[in-house]
């Protein structure tokens, strides 16, 4: 009898075997995805971010052309000062000092006759910053001044009609002069931020504290046109009385202690 044939297995085709093939391809090139995943979160920051952390690390440093020393100057204006100008040194980012000089321009007022008034402050300060940055904490103490003219009319046609011979004129125009001068301390609450160009401005509140008595100097010249028989009655009854006025409002204004604001601008290298 014949043997038997024994049945063949079936050959895999050519498209199942590749279909295997590409099957199996995602697996062993996983890994290589992965570290290219990794690579990719591990790229480094952008070079904007980086410099813009930078420059606000700058800002208020105290790093200028000196080092960790800041020198320039400062302008602005506010109350009472209407204009100011000084110099400022920051040490380091907490601490600075300066000078500063206020004024306010002769101006013309009306109250007890026609007056000038001109006002001048000298005074050294010290800021703190305590937290580095633009927030400051502050004192001034130095001197102000306020200096004057008056000119005051008084009618003295009522002596001229009682005394038609003593040639007294019908009216008298006086002159006087006034200067009153205080210690004062200046507490201060403000900002000041300097840029890292240098470029500095800032805004400071505070009050002006008379500390010491108030030297008030004032002093009244009578024409020589008045006759000597009557120049010390016509003193007595119209002069003095508002010499005293005068004088007690120089003397208040030395005692008074006077809010302040400021504005500044300015260039600290």
């Amino acid at each position: 009898m014949p043997e038997p044939t024994k049945p063949r297995k079936p050959a895999a085709s050519k498209a199942s075997q590749s279909d295997a093939d590409t099957s199996a391809a995602p697996s062993e090139a996983a890994p290589v995805s992965a570290d290219t995943v990794g690579a990719t979160s591990a790229a480094p920051t952008s070079p904007s971010s980086s410099s813009d952390s930078d420059s606000k690390d700058k800002d208020d440093s105290g790093n200028g052309v000196f080092g960790p020393f800041r020198l320039g100057f400062l302008v602005g204006g506010g109350l009472p000062d209407l204009v100011s100008l000084g110099g400022m040194i920051k040490l380091t980012r907490y601490f600075g000092a300066g000078v500063n000089v206020g004024l306010i321009p002769t101006v013309h007022i009306s109250y007890y006759g026609e007056a000038t008034l001109a006002f001048q402050e000298y005074d050294a300060y010290a800021h703190i910053f305590p937290f580095g940055g633009s927030l400051f904490l502050g004192a001034g103490v130095g001197y102000a001044t306020v200096k004057g003219t008056l000119a005051t009319h008084f009618d003295l046609s009522s002596y001229q009609k009682m005394y038609p011979q003593a040639n007294i004129p019908p009216s008298l125009d006086v002159s006087s002069q006034a200067q009153v001068r205080t210690l004062v301390l200046t507490p201060q609450l403000g900002l000041l931020h300097t840029f890292g160009s240098g470029f500095t401005i800032g805004a400071d509140v505070g009050a002006q504290l008379p500390i010491a008595p108030s030297q008030v100097d004032f002093s009244t010249q009578i024409p020589s046109t008045i006759p000597a028989a009557y120049k010390a009655q016509i003193q007595k009854q119209y002069i003095d009385p508002n010499d005293a006025k005068v004088r007690s409002s120089l003397d208040k204004i030395g005692r008074t202690a006077i809010p302040t604001f400021d504005i500044k601008i300015g260039w600290l290298l």
